[in-house]
């Protein structure tokens, strides 16, 4: 390969990632926090939300910033990175992205916004089965996308 070829492919946007894949590690994700909020709904409520909340945003923000990876989407072999170079988001663009779908999953407890906030998030996910990219409404906020790791 020349010089030529490989600065090229350096500079190449990310493959979007497989459906499958992503619904799989959405799933190990949703059911872990689940379980874990279930167990913690036993004590406080709002302990058990601030608790989840905290765990969320670390987990989906801070952590999957910083590594590229949630619990669930390193288990199937996807990454988050930025849409344009690939790289890493990094801490502050990963809570930013997670902040922001947890705004809106947060919502739901609220009796009409909630389902002004259900449908945002319906909206959010369907734009990424249709998107070319893959990106949701909130990754194309934030300029991210998952590929496959």
């Amino acid at each position: 390969m020349s010089d030529f070829e490989s600065m090229d492919a350096g500079n190449a946007s990310p493959e979007k990632a497989n459906i499958g894949k992503r619904i799989g590690g959405y799933l190990i994700d949703a059911i872990t926090m689940g379980l874990i909020s279930f167990a913690l709904s036993f004590g406080s409520p709002l302990l058990a939300f601030v608790l989840v909340s905290a765990l969320s945003l670390y987990l989906f923000g801070w952590r999957m910033g910083a590594t590229g990876v949630t619990p669930g989407k390193q288990v199937v072999g996807l990454k988050i990175v930025d849409a344009n170079t690939g790289e890493l988001l990094g801490s502050n663009r990963g809570l930013q992205r997670a902040g922001l779908i947890w705004v809106i999953g947060s919502a739901y407890v609220f009796p009409v916004i909630g389902l002004i906030f259900g449908l945002i998030a319906l909206i959010d996910v369907v734009v990424a089965l249709v998107d070319e990219r893959g990106q949701r409404v909130t990754d194309k906020i934030v300029g991210s996308m998952v590929t496959d790791a």
